[in-house]
């Protein structure tokens, strides 16, 4: 599948997905007026990539680690971590601090001080 970015003559931005004959097509039709920002192509057999981490982030396998019991015990961020990486989720711990305290916030888990770091248990 290819994508171009094009920019008419009016100033109005467009963006076409679809076969590399099918841009040609459309872009023919405006002539060289049309000015082609960006034309990318990707190979035919592999689509783009949808990352769950991009719409969702963390939170869906954060539910999934409480659904399982993993948070029956106390754990820490980066326990957290090494259980994500384990099931083949890799996220910094820096994207991981927020989602777990909107799962605290929403009453799913619940955070306590643990000297100087927070633990997050079931509730």
């Amino acid at each position: 599948m290819a994508t171009a970015n094009i920019q008419l003559p009016d100033g109005t931005k467009v963006s076409i997905e679809g076969t590399p004959e099918e841009i040609s097509r459309v872009l023919s039709l405006y002539g060289p007026k049309v000015a082609a920002a960006d034309v990318a192509r990707n190979p035919p057999d592999e689509r783009p990539l949808t990352n769950s981490r991009a719409t969702n982030g963390a939170v869906p396998y954060l539910r999934e680690l409480i659904t399982e019991g993993f948070f029956s015990e106390r754990r820490s961020l980066a326990d957290v971590q090494r259980s994500l990486e384990e099931l083949g989720h890799i996220f910094p711990i820096s994207h991981l601090s927020t989602p777990l305290r909107r799962l605290v916030v929403g009453r799913q888990l619940r955070r306590l001080k643990d000297g100087r770091n927070w633990v997050y248990v079931r509730g």
